[in-house]
């Protein structure tokens, strides 16, 4: 492979808008290339035209955590209404798991009568109990999980669970609700409606002109306990990439119960790749739960022939990107669970790594310019990469990774690929956007 030279430091031509009226953006979306909009830190949104700023009007009742517009008039909001106290619970189980406890629970109040006919249905109840948990505990689902003989790191899995949800709830935060929000007037109007969860909402993309909502039960250490569930809600009725969807409803969403946190999501070719924790067992298992993984990948339409893909340790991946040679590039999180006193915490580690996935195995990055990374972003249709740095600083590419050299900009806090473009945020009101 022939490389193209690389200096020490190439400035990249930009663009540059300043919104001195917004004090901190959370995160952005250009439309064009000079407009779009901004997410304060407020959780406010702002529609902006160069230099200029207005505050779009969204509904009360709970704060915007993520927003994401297919056209400048089309797009979505979501987030969670200001929950109350926490409950000082554990997470539930799953739908056979708590009917096989609660009749458990019952078979033994009942022992404790005296009368037969009320030893009798006892005896009947805890062979139900039994039956369900036999149900929780089928293996049945192995039949849907498969070893990857091209990579130790993958499950090929044959199945993919998309149909209407019922109500997934973390008893911690039972009180808490999220929301999504739909408009097709660029924010002059909203239809909102409630997401059947008390999870967060921490992502937010769209197939077609559907949008898709990822949750995380908890990611953050606080007064409710860490819980790394989550799943896809999904809102639209386009069903190009997935006929099921013609009949899909906002009271009764369809959705893909994931069994793990949800921090985000990419596309590649015609892939949608979801990433964030690794697995959450559940009961009943299933071979999502079941299978240690962070990255789940599969087609837009949403049907069966995924995978899973392991990231070493158990680390959350914080971004993903896929190069121009179709290798996976992940930046992982600074932190790493761990259980003491039967509790989960993290612990914090000294880097925040980078590595690549390419010919089935992972392997880490090390570059001389940085050894702590926030993101990593490949541009579609072009062999461009960037690299964001714990310190701000920016890396690039040229040549899908082979190579890289630091940028001019310095005080980055995000980025976003944007068709052929690289955007970025600097500081705390600046927006750059560079052609590749």
């Amino acid at each position: 492979m022939v490389r193209e030279p690389q200096s020490k430091s190439s400035p990249i031509p930009v663009k540059t808008f300043t919104l001195s009226h917004i004090p901190h953006i959370q995160d952005f979306q250009f439309l064009t290339d000079s407009s779009g909009f901004v997410l304060d830190g407020a959780g406010h949104l702002h529609r902006f035209v160069g230099n200029t700023t207005e505050l779009v009007a969204t509904p009360p009742g709970f704060r915007v955590a993520h927003f994401h517009f297919i056209t400048p008039r089309y797009g979505a909001i979501v987030g969670n209404a200001t929950p109350g106290e926490p409950a000082p619970q554990q997470g539930g189980l799953g739908g056979a798991g708590l009917l096989a406890t609660l009749l458990v629970l019952l078979a033994l109040a009942l022992r404790r009568r005296r009368r037969p006919a009320a030893r009798v249905v006892a005896g009947l109840l805890a062979g139900l109990a039994g039956a369900a948990t036999l149900v929780a505990c089928s293996p049945a689902w192995h039949a849907y999980r498969r070893a990857d003989a091209s990579s130790a790191a993958t499950t090929l899995l044959t199945r993919t669970q998309l149909e209407p949800g019922a109500y997934h709830y973390y008893l911690p935060n039972k009180k808490q609700q999220a929301f999504i929000a739909i408009t097709r007037s660029q924010g002059q109007a909203w239809d909102t409606h409630r997401i059947p969860t008390s999870f967060f909402t921490t992502a937010l993309t769209a197939i077609g002109d559907n949008f898709l909502v990822g949750t995380y039960a908890n990611e953050q250490e606080g007064p409710l306990p860490l819980h790394g569930d989550g799943d896809i809600w999904l809102y639209g009725t386009d069903a190009t990439y997935a006929r099921q969807l013609a009949g899909n409803t906002p009271q009764h969403p369809f959705h893909l119960r994931v069994s793990r946190g949800i921090v985000g999501f990419t596309q590649a070719d015609s892939l949608l790749l979801v990433f964030g924790s690794d697995r959450m067992p559940t009961l009943p298992a299933n071979e999502l739960s079941a299978t240690p993984g962070n990255i789940y990948t599969l087609p837009l339409a949403l049907g069966p022939h995924a995978r899973l893909i392991d990231v070493p340790d158990t680390v959350d991946v914080r971004s993903l990107a896929t190069s121009a040679t179709g290798e996976l590039w992940a930046t992982l999180a600074g932190r790493k669970p761990h259980v003491a006193h039967g509790k989960l915490f993290y612990v914090p580690l000294p880097t925040k790594r980078l590595l690549r996935f390419g010919r089935g195995q992972w392997q880490a990055v090390a570059l001389p310019e940085a050894r702590s990374f926030e993101q990593v972003a490949f541009v579609p249709g072009t062999h461009a990469g960037y690299l964001l740095t714990e310190a701000g600083e920016l890396l690039e590419t040229r040549n899908d990774g082979q190579d890289w050299r630091k940028a001019a900009p310095t005080g980055i806090r995000k980025m976003h690929p944007y068709q052929r473009a690289i955007t970025l945020l600097r500081g705390e009101n600046q927006l750059l956007i560079d052609k590749i």
